[in-house]
């Protein structure tokens, strides 16, 4: 009866794990500031890279990062006197694989929660705060090992005085399993300016609520 109990509740757990995953985007911002623009300040977007100037590519990130800024004060400047231009610059890796493992047989050890990894259990890298530890003296009686590639996808942000003078720069970075950055950026520029201008040098945890959404 306890190991039929302790499987049931290792896979109920597990699957509200995977849920919760799957509806959130979770990114990590780091800002610096020496000035805070007021509402309403005009701006200009353009890449940090001159050879993207003329990138179409490239002015479909600026206008998803444009509506995002302008959800949070911001107007584009629609004559060549801005009060502040502001530069981005968007990468993304090539990908690692992830490992993940999971219980198939029946439940033979103790249960706690372990942050950041378990010992003998299940562990979702997308899912912080940990998995299934072994305890009872001996874990899970079998696991599945999946493989997964997740990418790195960063957003960079400047913003400068006219004159050039640099008053916030800040980076967004999220873990994805996709990497379509037509996808991404919004998301990306969403997370780096809630809470605009967040704590200076301080790195924090961004959690989007990503139900009803198109999912990166």
């Amino acid at each position: 009866m306890n190991r039929q109990f302790f499987r049931m509740a290792s896979v109920t757990l597990m699957a509200v794990a995977l849920s919760a995953c799957a509806s959130t985007f979770r990114s990590d911002v780091t800002s610096f500031h020496t000035t805070i623009p007021a509402a309403g300040t005009k701006v200009v977007l353009v890449p940090i890279d001159e050879s993207r100037q003329d990138s179409l590519e490239y002015r479909q990130y600026a206008s998803s990062i444009q509506g995002v800024l302008e959800q949070n004060g911001f107007v584009g400047a629609r004559d060549d006197n801005p009060d502040y231009i502001i530069g981005f610059d968007i990468s993304v890796s090539d990908g690692r694989e992830r490992i993940r493992s999971y219980p198939t047989g029946g439940f033979a050890g103790n249960f706690w929660w372990r942050r950041g990894y378990a010992w003998g259990g299940w562990w979702d890298p997308y899912f912080p705060g940990g998995g299934f530890g072994p305890g009872f003296g001996g874990g899970f009686a079998g696991a599945n090992i999946t493989s997964r590639t997740v990418y790195l996808a960063q957003l960079h942000v400047e913003i400068r005085e006219p004159d050039g003078t640099m008053i916030f720069e800040a980076n967004v970075e999220s873990e994805s399993r996709s990497r379509r950055l037509t996808e991404l950026v919004p998301l990306l520029a969403e997370a780096l300016f809630e809470d605009f201008p967040g704590a200076n040098g301080v790195t924090r945890r961004v959690k989007i609520d990503l139900e009803g959404r198109k999912r990166p």
